[in-house]
């Protein structure tokens, strides 16, 4: 039996008060909700004439909630999550044609989209939304349908198909020239942030005594290949990225690729609802695998 519904409020009345809770700020909820201060503040009002309880206590300097208003809170941001979830999941049903995928910053945009013309032409009838994000995260929150990933595969929820192994070498601009392995250790080394180990087991798995840690860090691959082609030091690189810079010279490759323990990944949600496109992405992205795996 459905119970009457005159305690129920308007969504944008509970999205107010949740704002106001949250932030302690009439003003700073009514930017968060692109409303004016004053709209923001009747909606509260109104909620609470309607409800019967008074929910804040309205203090010259901050907004605070009653114990009443506290509790509210809580089941006014979990109401209000359920709605998002189930529109989000509603919103899909309707968007099969449609991919949003996270990629890597050097890896997206040095390998992936000058491949992408190619997948538009086989499947035109899918929109792409790209997003730039490095590591794990919560897919199904961020709405993204896969991400293109680098390291390890254990991200929890998710499926895991390799692309290429992660193979780097040792790489540094002409004037910095090394004959030996150990040349290249005594160079001033630059490493990525979200692996620094890797200078470490690079040495460990070439006979070479424990490295002190790097001299500069940098958080993206790309940045580290300029700095590198610019003299700061030697860094270990994927050259499969960076097959321009060797060509023209600028960078020179000092010794053999090695084969860490990670790899280039696409991730895509392992407990979600099929997407078409993003299985069609999947398909698509091990032909240009197989070409790359080709060109090399």
């Amino acid at each position: 039996m459905i119970q009457p519904r005159r305690h129920l409020p308007s969504t944008q009345s509970l999205q107010a008060f949740e704002a106001v809770v949250r932030l302690g700020s009439f003003t700073q909820a009514a930017e968060e909700l692109a409303l004016t201060q004053s709209a923001v503040s009747r909606q509260v009002a109104a909620l609470e004439d309607q409800l019967g309880v008074t929910l804040l206590d309205r203090g010259p300097r901050q907004v605070t909630p009653t114990p009443e208003g506290e509790a509210y809170a809580k089941a006014a941001c979990d109401a209000l999550d359920t709605l998002q979830t189930a529109a989000r999941e509603i919103t899909r049903r309707d968007t099969r044609g449609q991919l949003t995928l996270a990629i890597l910053p050097t890896f997206g945009t040095r390998w992936l989209i000058p491949r992408i013309p190619r997948f538009l032409r086989r499947h035109p009838e899918i929109t792409l939304h790209f997003r730039t994000q490095i590591g794990a995260f919560d897919m199904a929150q961020a709405r993204v349908d896969a991400a293109l990933h680098a390291g390890q595969s254990d991200w929890p929820g998710t499926e895991a198909t390799l692309l290429f192994e992660d193979r780097v070498q040792p790489c540094a601009a002409p004037a910095l020239g090394a004959e030996t392995l150990a040349d290249i250790a005594r160079l001033p080394r630059l490493a990525i942030a979200s692996r620094p180990e890797e200078w470490q087991a690079w040495a460990t798995a070439h006979g070479i005594a424990p490295l002190p840690a790097p001299e500069m860090v940098f958080e993206h691959l790309a940045a580290m290949a300029q700095g590198c082609a610019a003299g700061l030091g030697v860094a270990l690189l994927p050259s499969f990225l960076f097959r321009p810079e060797l060509a023209r010279g600028e960078l020179v490759a000092l010794a053999p690729d090695w084969a860490n323990d990670g790899g280039y990944w696409l991730m895509t949600p392992a407990q979600a609802r099929p997407n078409p496109a993003a299985a069609a992405f999947r398909d698509w992205l091990m032909t240009e695998v197989t070409r790359e795996e080709g060109y090399a």
